[in-house]
């Protein structure tokens, strides 16, 4: 057995302070002249993931939402959306991410409150979150009023700016369904209605939006193909559909966050 001085141990201790005190010094520099830059002024979800990885040596991404942001339809060859992200932007030789799945089967944007998942989400403080907006399910039974959804979504996104400064957070819709244009039993909106009241919201308060649901509708009817081509059941996509998902993200990766 070793056994070490005090004076030993201090002095050991003290390179170790030292040495994360370099550290430090080095990451705030970074940021001060990564935010004082001309590349931050037109920042993309790519730039950013440049930066932490130069700085950090790795970006943690959270994405958050329902089943499917947790993958349900997917499989092994044709994985979900969050997947597909992590491994395009690894595919970069000066990128290294990580992508922590945080999707809820069943979850209303009312049920990642009350059951306290947005918690766990702060503790693990990630670089960027990915929001999907939980729409599927707030307009299912029973349909979640618009005024409750948008104060869920302002609740949400006031706990991360007050607990999580420094982190991205940029808002998704989900995939279509076969519910695009039904009124579902006690509802007042369409889903297809209830993504554009949403989206509406989130664009007026000047939050990133990618519009997952308008993106792939486009590239549907671009190829002339209905809705069930991409659903595994009546709502959640299969893996071609996770694969049109990433697809149509795919481009917002490159666009400056304040154009989304």
């Amino acid at each position: 057995m070793i056994l070490l001085s005090v004076g030993s141990v201090l002095f050991i201790s003290g390179i170790f302070l030292f040495v994360e005190m370099r550290n430090n010094q080095k990451q705030a520099r970074l940021t001060t002249e990564y935010m004082t830059s001309d590349v931050y002024q037109r920042e993309s979800i790519r730039d950013r993931a440049e930066f932490v990885t130069q700085r950090d040596g790795e970006m943690d991404i959270v994405v958050l939402g329902s089943s499917v942001t947790k993958g349900l339809g997917a499989t092994e060859s044709q994985p979900v959306w969050g997947e597909l992200m992590e491994r395009h932007l690894n595919a970069h030789n000066n990128i290294q991410v990580s992508v922590h799945n945080y999707g809820y089967s069943g979850y209303s944007t009312s049920d990642l409150i009350e059951k306290n998942k947005i918690r766990p989400v702060v503790e693990a403080a990630p670089d960027l979150i990915i929001f999907e907006l939980c729409l599927i399910n707030n307009n299912r039974y029973p349909q979640n009023s618009l005024v409750q959804t948008t104060a869920d979504i302002q609740w949400i996104m006031e706990t991360f700016t007050r607990e999580l400064p420094d982190t991205l957070v940029i808002f998704t819709t989900a995939n279509p369904t076969i519910f695009n244009n039904v009124l579902l039993a006690d509802g007042k909106l369409t889903y297809d209605q209830y993504n554009k009241a949403v989206s509406a919201f989130i664009e007026e308060q000047n939050w990133p939006l990618i519009d997952i649901y308008e993106l792939m509708m486009q590239e549907l009817n671009n190829q002339h193909r209905p809705v069930e081509d991409i659903l595994t059941d009546h709502v959640h996509p299969n893996g071609n559909g996770y694969q049109l998902w990433f697809d149509v993200m795919q481009e917002k990766l490159f666009v400056p966050v304040s154009g989304l």
